[in-house]
């Protein structure tokens, strides 16, 4: 009995020690396996961090970045500006579905020149932000590295810096404005239109004096009075002008004299900046320009152009002392930028008809172009003008019709030796700046063309279009679009001729 108790504590106690074993062995493995997780953990910690600190040297380092000659937008694009530095080679563009519910983003985009390689005419997409309505305008200040549009009566500057777009100011362009503004353009403008008219009075005596017989005597009599007819009736016209209320856009003397800075209230229509980056020159839609200081945003002075129809463009001239302006009145003027005065009033004299719908500077500020022009019509033939002016002279030395159709839209290179049109059907065009010939031509969007500019070496045109599209093209290597439907079109022909030889084969057997 004894020894049947004995070997029943001993398995009893072997069971226990087997239990006791299978636990032990069970705590190993979970240890075990806790230090595995542990290492498994740290190291992918250290996997992190290395692959952080690759991540960040590979951001330093130039990596190659995908470019294209095209990009579609998630918004309508209204217009467009290219920077003319090459070193900092870049493009912006804006517009928009404006303030209605429709869900489509307002924004301006942020885009960077190629100019390296064999892809120089290619871009890629930097940066985007949204704005609180459509960009119909918008341009660059290359001294500073900003960028300036405009919603309404506000004026907004932005930064780009890192590849980013920074909100830097706004300011309001009727708001901090002196009460006598107003009353100091108006009289510089008078004086500069009174000192034109005696010029030209003098001109027309002086070309009298010379006449000496007595016919010519009497016609120089009848032209003396014509022309104190002539002058009585433009200082009253200019009386009439400054006296009554404009029902257009251009603002009378007498209603800017009789107004405050308060009851006037404009929206910018077009924004450019000086060369030096220390000046913003605005235009309203009354055709009032204000020119604004920079950073300090000062109010400097305000000019009444005395235009009778919309600015459709400007220009600074290289030394920041004039500003050059384009109207549909026919008329394009040479403003002095110190005094507010009127020095030149330019009109295409051979058709004085045509609308002036681009003006810009030559980089030396020695001659300065213009594009005008007049749209199809029942009684009229369209057209568009280029045309090549003096700026001491305010002569225009050259000039030739170009197209059929008008144009929208006018740019000049930054070496001054190629102009480039946007015209009506939609297609843009080349030009040599000296001889005004055609060197490329090529339409780009199946839509409206909505702007065009120059990459900063000159070589390649980027344009924009309501179609939400963006588009490069090099000038010269004609039109891809083109040549791709011109080489299906011989494929689809051949293919034709080749049934067609088949059939009148068999017809013939």
């Amino acid at each position: 009995m004894s020894t049947t108790i004995k070997k029943g504590e001993n398995k009893q106690q072997e069971k226990e020690d087997e239990k006791n074993s299978i636990q032990e062995s069970s705590l190993k493995q979970r240890n075990v396996k806790k230090e595995k997780e542990d290492e498994n953990n740290s190291s992918n910690n250290n996997d992190k961090k290395k692959t952080t600190t690759t991540t960040t040297t590979n951001t330093t380092t130039k990596t190659p970045i995908k470019t294209t000659d095209k990009i579609k937008l998630n918004y309508p694009v209204f217009c467009c500006d290219s920077s003319t530095n090459v070193k900092s080679p870049y493009i912006v563009t804006g517009g928009g579905g404006g303030n209605s519910k429709t869900g489509v983003p307002n924004a301006i985009t942020l885009l960077k020149w190629n100019l390296e390689g064999s892809s120089s005419s290619e871009f890629q997409l930097i940066d985007q932000i949204d704005t609180a309505d459509c960009i119909p305008y918008i341009t660059f200040n290359d001294n500073k590295n900003q960028i300036a549009y405009a919603i309404g009566t506000i004026c907004y500057i932005v930064d780009y810096k890192n590849n980013k777009l920074e909100k830097v100011t706004q300011f309001d362009i009727n708001k901090n404005i002196p009460s006598n503004a107003y009353h100091l353009a108006i009289k510089a403008t008078s004086l500069s239109n009174d000192n034109e008219n005696n010029e030209n009075n003098n001109n027309n005596n002086n070309n009298n004096i010379n006449n000496n017989n007595e016919n010519n005597n009497q016609n120089n009599n009848q032209n003396n009075n014509n022309n104190i007819n002539n002058s009585n009736n433009n200082n009253n016209k200019n009386e009439n002008e400054s006296l009554s209320s404009s029902s257009t856009s251009t603002p009378s003397s007498g209603s800017l004299c009789s107004t405050t800075a308060a009851s006037l209230s404009t929206e910018i229509k077009l924004i450019k900046f000086n060369k030096d980056g220390d000046r913003i020159i605005i235009v309203d839609d009354k055709n009032l320009i204000k020119v604004w200081s920079l950073p300090s945003l000062n109010f400097i002075k305000m000019i009444s152009p005395q235009h009778n129809g919309e600015i459709t463009d400007i220009d600074i001239h290289p030394a920041s002392t004039h500003l050059l302006t384009a109207s549909r009145d026919c008329s394009a003027k040479i403003i002095n930028l110190l005094n507010g005065k009127i020095e030149f009033t330019l009109l295409h004299k051979q058709k004085p008809r045509l609308v002036f719908r681009g003006c810009k500077f030559t980089s030396d500020g020695l001659y300065f172009y213009t594009a005008q022009s007049i749209p199809k019509g029942k009684n009229s033939i369209g057209c568009t003008v280029l045309s090549k002016w003096n700026f001491t002279t305010g002569q225009e030395e050259s000039f030739k019709e170009v197209d059929i159709y008008h144009n929208t839209s006018f740019t000049l290179s930054p070496d001054n030796k190629t102009i480039a049109i946007v015209t009506a059907d939609g297609k843009i065009t080349a030009y040599s700046s000296d001889t005004f010939k055609p060197l490329d031509k090529w339409e780009p969007h199946d839509f409206v063309v909505t702007g065009a500019c120059f990459s900063p070496d000159s070589s390649t045109i980027f344009s924009s279009s309501a179609d939400y599209n963006c588009k490069s093209h090099r000038i010269g290597f004609g039109n891809k679009s083109n040549s791709t439907k011109l080489i299906k079109a011989l494929f689809f022909l051949a293919i034709i001729v080749l049934i067609l030889s088949l059939i009148f084969g068999q017809i013939n057997n």
